[in-house]
């Protein structure tokens, strides 16, 4: 699987209208316009084989930027245009990136967002003979569970509150939870032992261990 033609073409359609938009915009705002768009679509596409559509996406919109500057200097020269706005950044050229102060004094580099930097991580499928309603495979899944949370950033601001819910201790040993120490995320289903009542609550507990 990899990201259509259409998708691509109006990913970068939308790319075009902002910056088309902004013609006479101080260049860390249209950075800050552009980085949520990139950095969306390419996590979305994160999964697939689109290695090949990130690299088209990159030469296009560096190809747009290029465009966009040169326009704004009609009397200025190639090489004055690219030291103004795209710099050497490491081993990289032509980044286009640019040093804004704050109002505190201090200095703040703003950097486009490459699409070709996302990393490309599969989808891990499922075990053929896992089953969520066996008791046996709970570890299993939890383990995946856990894996997906690492994996994305509101699944890791989710850890790290459980944590501090936790006050960094474990559950089970109440001994303290750091970087160097194995931990596990368990979800815990509370059941309603009423008579009245046999279903499952609703309330669910994360609990790292």
């Amino acid at each position: 699987m990899k990201p259509s033609k259409a998708n691509v073409k109006a990913h970068l359609d939308k790319i075009r209208e902002i910056i088309k938009a902004n013609k006479t915009a101080k260049q860390a705002n249209l950075i800050r316009l552009l980085n949520p768009v990139l950095r969306g679509w390419a996590n979305y596409h994160s999964h697939v084989v689109a290695m090949n559509a990130f690299d088209r996406v990159d030469h296009e919109v560096w190809s747009m930027l290029w465009r966009w500057a040169v326009r704004r200097h009609p009397n200025k020269g190639a090489r004055w245009v690219k030291e103004k706005y795209f710099k050497t950044r490491r081993t990289r050229n032509w980044v286009f990136t640019v040093t804004e102060k704050q109002e505190d004094g201090t200095k703040r580099q703003l950097t486009l967002l490459q699409e070709s930097d996302t990393p490309i991580q599969r989808h891990v499928k499922i075990k053929a003979g896992a089953n969520p309603h066996d008791p046996q495979w709970a570890p299993y899944f939890e383990s995946r569970w856990g894996q997906k949370m690492l994996n994305s950033v509101r699944g890791r601001g989710k850890a790290y509150r459980v944590w501090l819910r936790q006050a960094g201790l474990c559950s089970d040993c109440q001994q303290p939870i750091t970087m160097n120490t194995r931990w596990d995320v368990t979800n815990v289903v509370h059941r309603d032992k009423s008579e009245h009542c046999q279903r499952e609550s609703a309330q669910r507990t994360i609990i790292l261990r």
